[in-house]
């Protein structure tokens, strides 16, 4: 949650759009990662753990606060965030999920540090409250309307806009959870191969890590029910980009995409003002436009992968630490080995937008079961793309869990559903490997 700019600095050329993109290159070589990972707060029933009230998730984000002295934030007086001084972050979702956000870190076992200190967090308010911190993409009992939204104001914009974007925005906000891997680009070329290359993989990303067959205490008829409500929350900031797909694309074909998605709200003078549906291609022509606009403006979409400046990859439920720690390995072995990159490309390079919205939606249904165009198994891809990743020495060790999952040829969304069939329909017994408190 970075603090607002007390100087306006206005948009007067297109090189200011550009900076953004720019402040992300980094030199060859020194490439690092960073993790994003949600959990849903549950108590000993499975049932939402409010932010509200009494042992609510404010009062756990104190204890925290207290636990690891870092630095509070506030929002109209309620704690939301909590940031520490080397940049690792505690924060809040909209239905009170919890997450968890890294340093940029140059390898895995500085990594795995990072997220084991926080599953220790984790583990004092479980011993202190007997709350389950669970990482699955969906809750596995409530629907949106039984989740009473975080007090922050940049959702006083975005929920009344995607209630009505598409048919399953407010289930997204407030009943899916995922974990993000955010990797570094070298050079502009650079930049849009990685970020052309994650939106081809998608389906297979969303195939091997879906961990959501819950809808509402039942099963949803998906492996992946985060991905497919994704896919149904806004079709103009969300999903597989048809023109950021192309081979030639530059930063300018991003820029351009940007323009034209509806924006939410810019900052004035400490408040929030409502630009819901305007384009920020008609905000810059108007002279108002400020550099903190744009910066704002580039956090409202949510495809499958953006620029932050750094790339983000979304396509990932979330999954508990190890399987966690095994997606930014594979990241790691993909996209910071040239060849590797340049392979995973080509492996569904010859699919057409349309078949690569087929297979993905075959993957939020069916997981490594789903089909390709050609007639393989996602998880015949999957297991090829894992082939192709060159970790360094250091991470190699972290693809274990991958490896042992593709072996088995089940995500963790089948094992579930297998588990919730030989518990007679117990969910707390089919979830409990899933909390990460236990590890």
């Amino acid at each position: 949650m970075r603090s607002r700019h007390t100087c306006m600095n206005h948009l007067h050329n297109h090189a200011q759009l550009r900076a953004f993109f720019e402040r992300g290159i980094r030199q060859p070589g020194h490439g690092k990662l960073g993790l994003e990972f949600e959990q849903f707060v549950l108590d000993a029933r499975c049932q939402t753990v409010q932010y509200f009230g009494p042992g609510g998730v404010e009062s756990l984000m104190r204890s925290l606060a207290a636990t690891t002295q870092w630095q509070p934030q506030y929002e109209r007086d309620h704690l939301l965030a909590l940031v520490a001084a080397d940049g690792r972050a505690i924060t809040l979702e909209p239905g009170g999920q919890i997450e968890f956000g890294s340093t940029p870190c140059s390898d895995l076992p500085s990594l795995e540090q990072e997220i084991s200190d926080y599953c220790a967090f984790l583990a004092e308010l479980r011993h202190s409250t007997g709350y389950c911190f669970l990482a699955t993409g969906s809750h596995p009992r409530a629907r949106p309307e039984d989740i009473r939204r975080l007090p922050k104001r940049r959702y006083d914009f975005l929920e009344p806009w995607l209630a009505k974007a598409d048919t399953l925005g407010l289930w997204m906000m407030k009943t899916t959870a995922g974990v993000q891997v955010n990797f570094d680009y070298f050079s502009e070329e650079d930049a849009m191969a990685k970020l052309r290359t994650v939106f081809a993989l998608a389906p297979i990303f969303n195939a091997v890590f879906a961990n959501s067959p819950f809808r509402a205490g039942q099963l949803s008829g998906f492996m992946s029910w985060r991905g497919h409500v994704w896919a149904h929350t806004d079709p103009g900031r969300c999903g597989i980009v048809e023109r950021l797909c192309q081979t030639d694309t530059t930063f300018e074909d991003y820029i351009q995409w940007m323009l034209d998605v509806p924006m939410l709200f810019v900052h004035r003078d400490g408040a929030y003002v409502d630009k819901r549906g305007h384009s920020f291609r008609h905000w810059l022509e108007s002279g108002k436009a400020t550099e903190e606009d744009w910066e704002d403006h580039l956090s409202t979409p949510f495809p499958e992968v953006r620029f932050r400046p750094q790339v983000e990859l979304r396509c990932a439920d979330t999954v508990p630490p190890a399987y966690a720690l095994a997606l930014a390995a594979w990241v790691e072995g993909l996209f910071y080995d040239a060849e590797a990159q340049q392979e995973a490309w080509k492996l569904t390079a010859a699919w057409s937008y349309l078949e690569r919205l087929e297979t993905w939606d075959q993957a939020h249904k069916h997981a490594l079961a789903g089909s390709t165009p050609e007639g393989y198994r996602l998880l015949d891809l999957a297991r090829e793309l894992l082939a192709l990743a060159r970790p360094s020495a250091a991470a190699a060790p972290y693809l274990e869990p991958l490896a042992e999952l593709l072996a088995d040829g089940r995500s963790l969304a089948e094992r579930t559903a297998s588990s919730l069939q030989k518990h007679q329909g117990d969910l707390q017994a089919a979830l409990q490997g899933q909390c990460c408190a236990y590890r």
